[in-house]
């Protein structure tokens, strides 16, 4: 071993030479290292620190618990050295090392050039400088290429890394529009700013980029940030883009604060090369005057690590728009479901009112009728007129209850719809007020026999409800039933033309709604129960009102029977 004699290098710190032979030896440096020891040497050094007592005075400050890093040039000849050393030491790799040196805590111990501390060797105590060569160490393993990676390389056979850093604005455009011009199968870029996507939209990369697409048939992935306002308005060809399947675009999420930190955009060619662009002022509209410096990569494994950082942004953008529309329709459901709500208990109070009406009346006509016998009649017509409204309002409500579980079952017959149409008026004609009809008329005039396949009761009703709303709308005037064969599509359409008011701006979009109703009777349920009965016959209804008349027109249009 080296021994060196000390010199006095200041106050009370200590440099010495091998010259003067002093009692400093490296095992000592690993023996008085009470947190971290950093050594780095040339390719010699690994079988250095192998020799039988070397070895043992590493093992026995790992064994200390001390942290140990060594910088070293792997190459085939101390492979199997190198594996050894990290059952005890982290390695890292640099190529063409030159000389030895060693830290611990508070001292140096260094070689300017030769093999393995064998000659012109080095001691120092003095803090400031132990620190300034703590500090060279740290930047060098910062820079050097973990034992991994140099291992797969010798191994494996896989090529080393190549990086080039473009200092050189001009240098970094050229590579930037080769690299793309050179792209054969895919292009993935991350523009980091709104004013970066505008320099780029400027300089020409978006059209470049939209040619590769379509002229070349490159598939595109463009990531830009949300911010308040979006940056692709203005600057992107929305709806040119969405129709080119090989250009898609996401957004960063979450919305990215403004700040100047936010710098850089990374480019990805064909998942193969890779250009990083810091920029220095993000303020500049010029690409050149904006533009810092760029690393350019194309080893396997960073382009690999690159590709997973893309990939994984773009799909946490797919999930955010994914959860920004579950978002969407889970407001829309609770939106309708407060609509729900609010009809529901406005439908509460309306049963409520309209169930309390005719059985108050029930119940004082039959008071009347056994005080009073002898107007026997006409209570009996009272209490049957309530009782059938009452029937009506009961049989309406079990009928959106089936209908809601989907439990309404049809008994379908053959029937002439001209029939029962017929039976719809004259039944309507025996409940309506004389006096009321003779201002209202309905016109219906049959055609030849149109059979049909349905559930008689439930057209029926249907029909009914369609007139008595007609009837109940017009003051005085004709209702003007019409029906028709449609022998193209095999149909049977139904018109209801009333001389009324019309319906009324606000109730037509919700027209065949439950509860929606201008009227002052009745719970708004009839048009709901006969859309659905019709639509459950494969039918359909529809309304509108009279273009050149007063009024309204419900066009009913039922499947003729096969």
């Amino acid at each position: 071993m080296y021994r060196l004699k000390a010199l006095q290098y200041g106050k009370n710190s200590q440099t010495q030479t091998n010259s003067e032979q002093s009692e400093i030896t490296l095992n000592d440096i690993v023996s008085n290292t009470k947190k971290d020891l950093r050594i780095c040497g040339d390719f010699t050094l690994p079988d250095y620190i192998l020799t039988e007592r070397i070895k043992q005075a590493f093992q026995d400050a790992k064994a200390r618990g001390i942290r140990i890093r060594l910088i070293t040039e792997i190459t085939r000849d101390n492979l199997n050295s190198c594996k050894q050393i990290k059952q005890f030491a982290e390695i890292k790799h640099l190529e063409k090392l030159v000389g030895n040196f060693a830290i611990n805590d508070l001292e140096y111990f260094g070689q300017g050039e030769g093999n393995a501390f064998a000659s012109n060797i080095v001691y120092y105590n003095d803090d400031r400088m132990v620190e300034q060569q703590k500090y060279v160490f740290e930047n060098l393993w910062n820079n050097a290429i973990t034992q991994h990676d140099k291992m797969s390389i010798l191994e494996v056979g896989v090529d080393p890394e190549e990086i080039q850093i473009l200092s050189d604005p001009h240098e970094i455009r050229r590579t930037y529009l080769k690299l793309i011009n050179s792209a054969v199968s895919e292009i993935s870029l991350i523009i980091a700013t709104p004013n970066a996507l505008q320099r780029n939209y400027k300089g020409g990369i978006i059209s470049m980029l939209i040619d590769a697409s379509e002229k070349r048939n490159v598939s595109v992935n463009l990531i830009i940030p949300t911010y308040d306002i979006d940056p692709k308005i203005g600057l992107l060809p929305i709806d040119s883009l969405s129709k080119n399947l090989n250009f898609k675009i996401k957004s960063i999420v979450p919305p990215t604060r403004k700040t100047h930190l936010i710098k850089t955009t990374f480019l990805i060619v064909d998942k193969k090369s890779i250009l990083i662009i810091d920029v220095k002022d993000d303020t500049q509209e010029n690409f050149i005057e904006a533009v810092g410096y760029a690393t350019y990569h194309t080893s396997k494994s960073r382009t690999e690590s690159y590709n997973f950082i893309f990939d994984t942004i773009w799909r946490q953008a797919d999930l955010h728009d994914s959860l920004r529309e579950a978002n969407k329709n889970l407001l829309y459901s609770y939106q309708k479901l407060e609509e729900q709500d609010a009809m529901e208990k406005e439908f509460i109070n309306i049963a409520a009112h309209e169930l309390r009406t005719p059985s108050q009346s029930i119940i004082g006509y039959s008071e009347l009728l056994k005080n009073l016998p002898e107007r026997n009649k006409q209570y009996e017509e009272a209490i049957l007129r309530n009782a059938e409204r009452l029937f009506s309002l009961v049989t309406n409500m079990l009928n959106v209850a089936r209908i809601e579980s989907q439990t309404m079952k049809l008994n379908k017959t053959v029937f002439d719809l001209n029939v029962k149409i017929q039976n719809v008026i004259k039944d309507i004609s025996q409940q309506t007020d004389l006096d009321r009809f003779d201002k209202i008329k309905i016109k219906f005039i049959p055609i030849e026999k149109l059979n049909i396949l349905a559930d008689k009761e439930k057209i029926f009703e249907v029909f009914a409800n369609l007139v008595n709303n007609a009837i109940k709308f017009t003051k005085q005037g004709t209702i003007t039933i019409n029906l028709k064969r449609e022998d193209k599509t095999n149909q049977a359409i139904v018109t209801i033309r009333d001389s009324g008011p019309g319906i009324d701006s606000e109730i037509i979009p919700h027209l065949f709604s439950k509860f929606k109703t201008k009227s002052e009777k009745g719970l708004g349920l009839g048009l709901y129960i006969s859309k659905n009965i019709v639509e459950a016959h494969g039918g359909r209804i529809e309304a509108y009102n009279n273009y050149d008349s007063k009024g309204a027109t419900f066009v009913v249009t039922l499947p003729l029977k096969i």
